[in-house]
């Protein structure tokens, strides 16, 4: 599989980050299914760790492999995650991930290489959180992060059970 070089986020405009734009980013945030039932405060605290972003459309934001440690959450617009296929040599659609959701969150938690690339279906704005952050906003303000953390678990076990209904049903067909 071929693997793009250079930034990532060449193709990205970023919007803002810290100062004045934490109100806004934080605004988004609360509009984020994992970030609903937390409070203003704690949504606040997060903001100040969060770089927002416009993505042009087919703008690859995550690589399949790629060792950068980060996640976005999608404030507008759609991605589409990609696995590649050695049996076909394409990316296939693995889901399409809308506004208010997330992608890439497992690298935040293990640093590990991302297990899909994502790839912009329509113009987006997207939150970036990078592992450093992360890691800044833990120490920060851990109770806060415990929060986070517990609904990036709850997310991925999720996830997981429903890819393991996903393998359960090619394994009998």
């Amino acid at each position: 599989m071929a693997v793009k070089t250079g930034s990532l986020f060449d193709n990205l405009e970023q919007l803002g980050s810290g100062g004045s734009f934490i109100d806004e980013i934080a605004n988004m945030l609360e509009r984020a299914d994992m970030f609903r039932d937390l409070s203003r405060q704690d949504v606040e605290a997060l903001a100040k760790y969060v770089t927002a972003y416009s993505a042009p459309t087919d703008a690859k934001v995550l690589i399949e492999g790629g060792r950068e440690s980060y996640m976005f959450v999608v404030a507008e617009g759609k991605i589409d995650v990609l696995k590649y296929s050695y049996e076909s040599g394409e990316e296939k659609r693995l889901a399409t991930v809308r506004a208010g959701k997330t992608v890439g969150e497992m690298s935040i938690l293990d640093g590990m290489p991302h297990s899909a690339s994502a790839k912009v279906v329509n113009p987006a704005r997207l939150l970036l959180v990078t592992k450093r952050n992360f890691d800044c906003f833990i120490d920060d303000y851990p109770e806060v992060a415990l929060k986070v953390i517990r609904k990036i678990a709850i997310l991925m076990s999720l996830r997981l059970r429903q890819t393991s209904g996903v393998l359960l049903d090619h394994l009998q067909s």
